[in-house]
Parts: C-alpha cells; sequence; structure tokens
C-alpha cells in the first residue's frame, strides 16, 4: 500500500525569488520558509552578475553594477541551495522563472526527498509548488494572477509590509524585490491553502495542482509583471 502523502504544513516549504536573467544569473534572492503555515525563517542576498546587468533588468529590479560590484556570484551558494532543497519543497510565483534560473546555474541537486512522494528520492530541484498555477486552478474566476493582485485581492498588503519591514533590507521593500516577493508568494500560499477548507490539503495535491493551469513560460519576470 502506497504511503499517502504528508499534509502540506508539516514540512518546510522554502519560498524562493530570484532576480537575474539567464545571461546575467541570479543577482538576488529571498527565501521565505514556511512551516506549520507560519514564516519560520528568511534570507536574502545580492550577487555579482555573470555579464554586465542591462538597463532594462536595472528598470525591473532596481540594482545596477555599482550595487553587484565585487560580491561573489551566486554560483557560491550551492551547499545553500542543496541544504534547502534537501530539508523541504521549493515554491514561487509562476515557478518555471525560478525553475529555470536554479537548473541554469546547477542542473540538479544530488539525491534529495521528494516529499510529495514520501520515501522516494529524486535529483531534482522539484517538484515544485507554484503560487500562480495553484491561484489559477483553486480561484479560476480571479482573471489576475500576478503578484501585486492576489496580494490585494487577499488583502495581504498590510501583512506583508510588516513582514518586510522586519526582515528585507530597508531599500529592498518593494515588489521585483527577491524577499519582498518571496514574502508575498508565501502569504499568497497560506491564503490559497485556506480556501474553501484546504487546510488539509497535501503536499502531492500542491505539487499536481502546481501542473494544471496554464502559464506564460517563455515570458521573464520584467515581463510577466509579477
Amino acid at each position: 500500500m502506497a504511503t499517502p502523502s504528508l499534509p502540506w504544513q508539516q514540512i518546510p516549504i522554502h519560498v524562493v525569488d530570484f532576480e537575474g536573467s539567464l545571461r546575467t544569473g541570479v543577482v538576488e534572492y529571498g527565501v521565505a520558509t514556511l512551516l506549520g503555515g507560519d514564516i519560520i525563517n528568511t534570507s536574502t542576498c545580492l550577487h555579482a552578475a555573470r555579464t554586465p546587468v542591462p538597463p532594462i533588468d536595472t528598470q525591473c529590479h532596481g540594482l545596477s553594477e555599482k550595487e553587484l560590484k565585487g560580491l561573489p556570484r551566486f554560483e557560491s551558494e550551492w551547499d545553500h541551495w542543496v541544504s534547502l532543497r534537501r530539508t523541504g519543497l521549493l515554491a514561487a510565483h509562476n515557478a518555471t522563472v525560478e525553475s529555470g534560473l536554479l537548473r541554469g546555474t546547477w542542473l540538479r541537486p544530488p539525491s534529495v526527498p521528494a516529499f510529495a512522494e514520501p520515501g522516494v528520492e529524486v535529483a531534482e530541484w522539484g517538484p515544485w509548488i507554484d503560487t500562480c498555477r495553484l491561484a489559477r486552478a483553486w480561484v479560476p474566476s480571479l482573471g489576475d494572477y500576478r503578484l501585486h493582485a492576489l496580494v490585494a485581492v487577499f488583502r495581504l498588503g498590510n501583512r506583508l509590509d510588516a513582514l518586510a519591514a522586519k526582515h528585507c533590507p530597508p531599500q529592498r521593500r518593494k515588489y521585483h524585490c527577491a524577499l519582498y516577493d518571496a514574502l508575498a508568494s508565501a502569504l499568497i500560499l497560506r491564503a490559497l491553502c485556506a480556501v474553501e477548507g484546504r487546510s488539509a490539503a497535501t503536499l502531492a495535491q500542491l505539487a499536481k495542482d502546481s501542473l494544471s493551469a496554464p502559464a506564460a513560460d517563455e515570458l521573464s519576470q520584467g515581463e510577466l509583471e509579477l
């Protein structure tokens, strides 16, 4: 008999956001870890770009060569990201973007627990939990699934700003700043799991439903206005 999947609150879900592109690499990351429905830990860091940061990227995320010069590159974070994936699942808003940037740095981690399938190990960064696709699948009447729109519809703005004041660097407390967006996504995930009695949703259901709705996979974060 197959072992049932765990409820979503029972393992850490590391909600992540990256600023950067496949060309520049990740220049900023933010992580907000959910456990038991609460944000129990956060982290964020800036990194040097692989190539000069185009002005259009700076216009989106507000980071230029001046802020990033001399910093270590994201590639130095291998141990940190393997540790995150070993302890839980990764989540993001339109996770295709974050998955692509992570796989563009390291194709896959060593063997890690699948979590959505108890007792199974995989050499993959996924399965990802995607708050954009979950919102499309679970609340199909909304029409606008951009990050700021979901924060507004679930009335999360005040809570988000309070968390940002506690956890985010002073100049990085707005959309298109990695930890701010990760915090927003974490609050949205928690709100979605409270919709229509989904508090008992399993990790397997979240992973499955994260694949069940369309997403604009080929666009960048700036083009998606996430």
